[in-house]
């Protein structure tokens, strides 16, 4: 058996003094917000390496781990040069050094990739949010430093909830000699026009200098699908979308991305005319001097360059086997068949027809009289005799009252007589000077009519080809019976709309006025189109035409391509701002019936097998949704929403949308809205 504990001896002497730790350092107040700044870069002994700075948006420095100051900051970089032609060092694409190798279905692909498993060195003075990273990819220029290289990164920090993005791409060249070739073709601003701001891979990819250092021709391929992730090539295939002829032919265009996650890009349907190739390439005029297979084949994917039996599809190219240096020839502008021809975009066709038109002052029309015009039209900067030389479209459409449109009416007057001629006191056209012309009205305004109202023309002229252009329709308010002429509030202007469909027009293209087109899409106009109600009783919905129902109901069924939240993309500053002002009138919509006493002898189908109610005999029961349940609901179409603006509406129509979503409250449009930094 084990026996009894002995007593504790005396304590032994103690040991060396261990190392003297790291000097303590105070935690540090910073904002939110995050700003990379990089210093220098460059190669050396087999690696390469980038110094830099990390600020808070006020600029004070920020700890990268996160643990001095609030929001460790998380910062992958790419590292690649720039190749350059032999024959005239024009820049071509980037050759990446930080690659990847993804196995796929038994084989092996290279990508482009960043690198974050480098070594961080923090720079004196400590505390200053400087640093140098050494790449842990190898880099080894060689022949290749005389030419640009670029480090490209991409860094996001969290404070409180809110992550903040900064991307930064840095030039230099390893010889220390200065930096003469860049590539820009296509810029931020261009694709921010329609995207509001780009943001990919999660949202930390933000510009277009960091996305072309890694979506370049280099064996970079999604494995899944095939398709190429060279930016050129993917950025056409996107933006042509259903339009592309393999779409066409049943093969739906698809990236597959990170986590198997499929992006079907077959439905894309860009907002503007795809024959501007200036709308995106603002920076270079390389879509027209540098042309390639890649480049074309982006939108015309089933065009066979080569000399071998193009697959089932395919179509030989017109001009026969041709390799790139030789696309040149045939399509430079001084050539037999130049790009610029071939994507007659509206702005640079050289038989365009400049029609132009604008309303001079209209005297004040009182109630129950008849509106008369005074306009003039030029056409490529002549004055146009419209009673020599018709137009090919005049219309006027007057609406009002300008506070706030509730009824409209149009007159078509392109074969409108002389006044000098007429004697009935008809609808006429008198001529006043060079291309200037009176139109005298045959409607005239109801005995009712008060405030001001608003005329718009749609001016058109056709050439011998029979191709038609039209003017911008010109807008003008006139006084009723108000003292001076009250114009309608601009909730949305034309530059906005123009941002990305870059020439709005609808109709056959005569309505190309923002201005004009809520005349007509007023909050008492009613879709009428493939609206059918049944002779059996059923009754069916008439949805509104008002302009913001439409619009908003559109973009937010489309594949939008800017965030649907930023209200401001579209709207001028105030415009979507609650509460609406109390002039802004109800959504009208209507449910339609078949009045059966009235449906030609009751509901039996009738001879010739028609089932749809004779029009005198649809009864109608209008329907008025409050103004701004009709805006919010055309993006919120949730029953959750629906049944939210509902509960919060009185019997009588009244809203109180603004007691929690007005600028300032807890959940206003301007704090929900927002766009993330």
């Amino acid at each position: 058996m084990n026996g009894m504990d002995g007593m504790t001896g005396p304590q032994g002497p103690s040991g060396p003094a261990g190392d003297a730790g790291a000097n303590g350092r105070d935690f540090r107040f910073t904002g939110s917000g995050l700003v990379v700044t990089v210093l220098d870069a460059g190669v050396a002994d087999g690696g390469a390496t980038v110094d830099l700075r990390l600020a808070d948006e006020a600029g004070r420095p920020l700890d990268r781990t996160g643990t001095v100051t609030e929001g460790a900051v998380t910062v992958s970089l790419v590292l690649g040069y720039l190749d350059q032609r032999a024959s005239d060092n024009l820049p071509l694409q980037y050759v990446s050094y930080t690659r990847r190798n993804v196995v796929f279905d038994g084989g092996t692909f290279a990508q482009n990739a960043a690198d974050t498993n480098g070594t961080w060195t923090e720079l004196a003075p400590i505390g200053t949010g400087l640093y140098r990273y050494r790449f842990a990819t190898p880099v080894s220029p060689g022949a290749n430093a005389n030419k640009t290289h670029s480090v490209g990164l991409y860094a996001t920090r969290t404070v409180q909830g809110v992550r903040a993005v900064d991307n930064v791409v840095f030039h230099f060249r390893p010889d220390g000699l200065p930096v003469t070739a860049t590539r820009a073709i296509v810029t931020d601003q261009a694709c921010n026009g329609c995207h509001t701001r780009l943001e990919e891979h999660g949202g930390a990819r933000r510009e277009v200098p960091l996305c072309i250092m890694c979506h370049t021709n280099s064996a970079d391929i999604d494995p899944d699908t095939g398709n190429t992730f060279d930016f050129k090539t993917m950025i056409h295939n996107i933006h042509a979308g259903y339009r592309l002829q393999s779409v066409d032919a049943g093969v739906p265009y698809r990236i597959i991305g990170f986590g198997n996650t499929v992006y079907d890009y077959s439905t894309v349907a860009y907002p503007g005319n795809l024959n501007e190739c200036e709308a995106c390439h603002t920076a270079s005029d390389r879509w027209k001097t540098n042309p390639s297979r890649e480049n074309c084949a982006g939108c015309h994917d089933r065009i066979w360059f080569t000399s071998t039996t193009p697959p089932a599809g395919y179509r030989v190219h017109p001009g026969g086997p041709r390799a790139d240096t030789e696309c040149i020839v045939c399509h430079a502008d001084n050539s037999i068949s130049p790009i610029a021809r071939q994507h007659p975009a509206p702005s640079r066709d050289p038989n365009r027809l400049a029609v132009v038109g604008n309303i001079l002052p209209i005297t004040a029309t009182p109630p129950g009289s008849r509106p008369q015009v005074t306009f003039f039209t030029q056409v490529n900067g002549q004055p146009r005799d419209i009673l020599s030389q018709r137009l090919s479209r005049l219309r006027f459409t007057f609406a009002g009252p300008t506070v706030e449109i509730a009824r409209f009416f149009s007159e078509t007057a392109e074969n409108a007589p002389d006044c000098a001629v007429i004697t009935d006191g008809g609808a006429c056209l008198e001529r006043v000077d060079a291309g200037v012309f009176t139109y005298r009205a045959a409607t005239p305004l109801l005995p009712n009519d008060t405030g001001s109202f608003q005329v718009g023309i749609e001016l058109c002229a056709t050439t011998d080809a029979g191709v038609r252009w039209c003017a911008d329709d010109p807008v003008r308010s006139f006084a009723v019976t108000d003292a001076t002429p009250v114009n309608r509030r601009k909730d949305v202007t034309q530059g906005q709309c123009e941002s990305c469909h870059q020439d709005l027009q609808e109709h056959g293209g005569s309505r190309k006025s923002v201005e004009n087109c809520v005349s007509c899409h007023n909050s008492n106009l009613v879709r009428n189109r493939n609206v059918v109600v049944p002779r059996d009783g059923g009754t069916v919905t008439a949805g509104s035409a008002n302009f913001k129902d439409l619009i908003h109901a559109a973009h937010a069924a489309a594949r939008y391509p800017s965030p649907l939240n930023n209200c401001q993309k579209c709207h001028t500053a105030t415009a979507y701002v609650l509460p609406l002002p109390a002039t802004v009138l109800p959504s009208r919509s209507e449910l339609r019936s078949c009045n059966l006493s009235l449906a030609d002898g009751g509901p039996s189908v009738p001879a010739d097998g028609g089932l749809a109610c004779l029009p005198g005999a649809v009864a109608v029961t209008p329907v008025f949704e409050p103004p701004t349940a009709a805006a919010c609901t055309g993006c919120h179409t949730s029953v959750a929403a629906q049944a939210h603006t509902i509960l919060n509406t009185t019997m009588g129509g009244l809203e109180s949308c603004a007691v929690c979503h007005a600028a300032g409250k807890s959940v206003g449009v301007d704090k929900v809205h927002a766009l993330a930094p």
